[in-house]
């Protein structure tokens, strides 16, 4: 399995698989296809904030993960959000996503990693605490700014 960020020539296969993963009972909720469209775009443009990864395995694309960096007092430093880890449906159960999770402990220097999960979804919660996460106490909370740069999203 091989692991590697993003290039050009992904971003088509990276917007099928972002539409797949916001289809699914993996999320709450879909997002408007041009979200996906802004983050490869800023990603690709390269934004400090977030880092898309390939998954290959045999020169053919199986999966990605979208992570996302910010800093927290609370945790000591650099946070690396695990936002999306989409395996595709031929290769679940492979242990893609557990091998994606190591990957990324051994590779990005965070003081602390974080991802959420769909309630439901137990099979995720179940590789997310063999690879040593635990649930925070908290509840989250979200206020939604579709205004970016003046212009209405």
């Amino acid at each position: 399995m091989n692991f590697r960020k993003i290039k050009r020539e992904d971003a088509a296969a990276y917007v099928e698989m972002a539409t797949d993963f916001y289809s699914s009972p993996a999320v709450l909720h879909s997002i408007p296809q041009n979200y996906i469209e802004n983050t490869v775009k800023a990603v690709l443009s390269g934004t400090p904030f977030a880092d898309i990864y390939i998954f290959e395995e045999n020169s053919t694309t199986v999966g990605y993960g979208l992570l996302a960096y910010t800093h927290s007092q609370e945790a000591g430093g650099l946070v690396c959000w695990l936002e999306e880890i989409y395996v595709r449906p031929a290769e679940r159960g492979t242990g893609v996503g557990a091998a994606f999770i190591e990957f990324i402990k051994k590779t990005v220097p965070a003081a602390r990693y974080r991802l959420e999960v769909e309630p439901d979804n137990t099979r995720v919660k179940a590789l997310y605490r063999r690879h040593g996460f635990s649930p925070l106490a908290y509840e989250s909370y979200v206020l939604e700014n579709r205004e970016e740069n003046g212009k209405k999203q």
